[in-house]
């Protein structure tokens, strides 16, 4: 096969960065104080307006900024009262030639009445690799969280500030880090030299906050997850980090060269799509089920077709597409005709009748024809990172006392076609940095979690992935949810998944 069923085996959004064309990677429970945003509400951007914006070039600025703004506050979580320091900070970061390619801005958000030494401290980033902090900081788990709603921010009853002080990162030309005219930010855009970066500017910070002895963990999301494990590798030779738990969110990883592992690990996301469409012809009570069922039946009846290729016989090709086709919704002579192997593209495009197609980032949405001839990502219904206004989050940090440099960037698709993986004739696989780190470190222990409606990085094949890379099993913890690729674009999920970190962290 000249291709994989998932581009080069990375994830939507980092797949942008393989192709050298022309441009193609949450609502509040209860309603809170709300923080009006340049006095009414904002109004986000279409599809097309975000899809400009993040095809922009990168700007920069002239100089190096050092900046530090503090600003205090109370979060109130299930009644508990939580003093808090927020304190958003710039960092010069040098590049491969020791000179300045960069100004990175954290956003610590620090318990005032908390032990620090005892008092665990999170590091936590998206993926992209050119998205900001957005979507975990306003829309997952930090102190404000910002609702569609009213174009507003509010108090965020699933923040990890009750268990852990915080510190989000924008990575150099994204949000409102910028790189420096004349320096070598190309350098930082690459898994080693972004991995070198991050791992440089959290022991910096432990350093100057005198944080070193306290509990340290890492949330990746997405191209995140790579990093969190390309960081652990980073890190090896001389530690700077001592963790206590690195969690994955939507990963990918690497670790299957196989079309056919792909083909069984991606299943039971169509069987639990099929399902939430009503075009699976199997019973099943609820998405979880389905999704279950299913990855019985891939592992086992279907794994087996697909290893016996050319051998199998007509009669058991048409038997087993019969049993794919009830499960997935997929009519069994066109899985006759793929030899059982389903992309995702051709799932998403075959579920539904009238030319409608399903999500990838979210096979729950339909998508409308308006999105048919935008650049990828942005042709995918789920996408919503870059469509929330910047005025939201600009006025956010003005409230912190921080003025950007910058318009903030929530997304910048220019540094995923800018970006390297090292030699890209092969698959990129960091899932072999796990097992050495959690030898090395016996305290490190492992989160990971997924929705069943991702197609983009599917929940088993992480978990397949995972569970080949020689790991301490009984130092893992997996959870899924009914959720897309983007957990917490569902404030339910977000809730769930938010106390499932807590119960890691604490």
């Amino acid at each position: 096969m000249a291709r994989s069923l998932l581009l080069h085996r990375l994830p939507l959004w980092t797949s942008i960065a393989m192709r050298h064309a022309s441009p193609i990677p949450f609502l509040v429970c209860a309603i809170l104080v709300l923080m009006p945003v340049a006095g009414a509400r904002a109004s986000e951007r279409s599809a097309a307006e975000a899809a400009q914006a993040a095809f922009a070039p990168t700007q920069s600025r002239p100089d190096v900024g050092h900046r530090r703004a503090t600003s205090d506050h109370v979060l109130t979580l299930d009644g508990q009262r939580i003093a808090y320091r927020a304190v958003v900070e710039e960092t010069q970061v040098d590049g491969s030639d020791g000179k300045p390619a960069g100004v990175a801005v954290t956003y610590a958000y620090i318990a005032r009445d908390a032990d620090a030494a005892r008092r665990p401290v999170t590091f936590v980033f998206n993926g992209g690799p050119g998205a900001s902090s957005w979507p975990l900081h306003m829309e997952g788990f930090g102190p404000r969280v910002y609702d569609g709603s009213h174009g507003a921010l509010s108090d965020n009853p699933a923040s990890l500030l009750d268990v852990t002080d915080l510190v989000f990162i924008d990575p150099v030309g994204t949000g409102a880090s910028f790189p420096v005219e004349g320096g070598d930010a190309g350098s930082l855009w690459n898994l080693s030299g972004d991995a070198r970066f991050f791992v440089g500017l959290i022991g910096d910070w432990l350093h100057r906050n005198g944080r070193e002895a306290s509990p340290q963990y890492l949330i990746g999301e997405s191209y995140g997850t790579t990093r969190a494990l390309a960081m652990l590798h980073e890190d090896a030779p001389y530690p700077r980090l001592h963790l206590s738990g690195v969690a994955l969110l939507s990963m990918y990883v690497g670790g299957i060269d196989n079309d056919d592992v792909e083909s069984m690990a991606v299943l039971p996301s169509y069987a639990a799509t099929a399902w939430f469409h009503h075009k699976q012809g199997m019973p099943a009570a609820s998405a979880s089920e389905a999704y279950e069922e299913a990855w019985r039946f891939a592992r086992t009846t279907y794994m087996g077709a697909l290893l016996q290729g050319d051998r199998l016989s007509a009669v058991d090709l048409h038997e087993v597409a019969l049993a794919t086709s009830e499960r997935t919704g997929i009519p069994a002579e066109r899985l006759e005709a793929m030899h059982l192997r389903l992309s995702p593209d051709a799932f998403r495009t075959g579920l539904l009748s009238g030319g409608k197609r399903v999500g990838r980032l979210d096979t729950r949405m339909v998508v409308d024809d308006s999105l048919d001839k935008l650049p990828v990502p942005y042709d995918d219904p789920g996408m919503s990172l870059g469509r929330r206004p910047s005025a939201v989050m600009d006025d956010y940090l003005r409230s912190l006392g921080y003025v950007p440099a910058l318009p903030y960037r929530a997304l910048n698709l220019t540094i995923n076609r800018q970006w390297r993986y090292g030699d890209e004739s092969h698959p990129v696989s960091v899932v072999q940095y796990l097992a050495p780190a959690m030898t090395a470190n016996p305290n490190l222990r492992l989160f990971t979690a997924g929705g069943y409606y991702d197609t983009n990085t599917p929940l088993e094949a992480g978990r397949y992935a995972l569970s080949r890379a020689g790991i301490d099993m009984t130092r893992w913890t997996s959870k899924a949810y009914p959720a897309g690729h983007t957990i917490g674009d569902d404030p339910t999920q977000r809730a769930a998944l938010a106390t499932d970190l807590r119960h890691f962290i604490h």
